[in-house]
């Protein structure tokens, strides 16, 4: 998912940005909102497999979660490419393989927990 959600993300910058001239903070923008849906989607259904567990709490976790995450990809690339003038598509590469590793594990371990495990568990095990 990795590997397809940075091809998207890049891809999708370039191609606002290069063919549709947007600029490149928008073309940016654009791209993370584009790649959340699909980032929910795989997860829940293919990655963490976790379709059985409570859609509404997952979708939330993940919309807080992906919008803070995203933010501090935003602000990094507006530090980075803005400020530090270092071209767009390197900026976005400085910030997307760390962040891509942070999000897999809070993902995985928080909101894609399994049915019967993680908070539920826990809540359960204390009587």
């Amino acid at each position: 998912m990795s590997v397809l959600s940075f091809v998207v993300n890049v891809g999708t910058t370039v191609l606002l940005h290069e063919r549709l001239k947007a600029s490149a903070e928008l073309a940016y923008a654009v791209a993370l909102i584009l790649v959340f849906v699909m980032n929910f989607l795989i997860s829940r259904y293919i990655v963490f497999r976790a379709a059985s567990g409570d859609a509404t709490r997952q979708g939330l976790l993940f919309f807080v979660s992906s919008l803070s995450f995203r933010g501090v990809e935003y602000l990094l690339f507006l530090l980075i490419h803005t400020i530090l003038d270092v071209w767009y598509v390197a900026a976005i590469i400085c910030i997307s393989i760390p962040m891509t590793l942070v999000k897999f594990v809070f993902h995985g371990k928080v909101v894609f927990v399994p049915k019967g495990k993680g908070r539920e568990q826990g809540a359960e095990g204390k009587g």
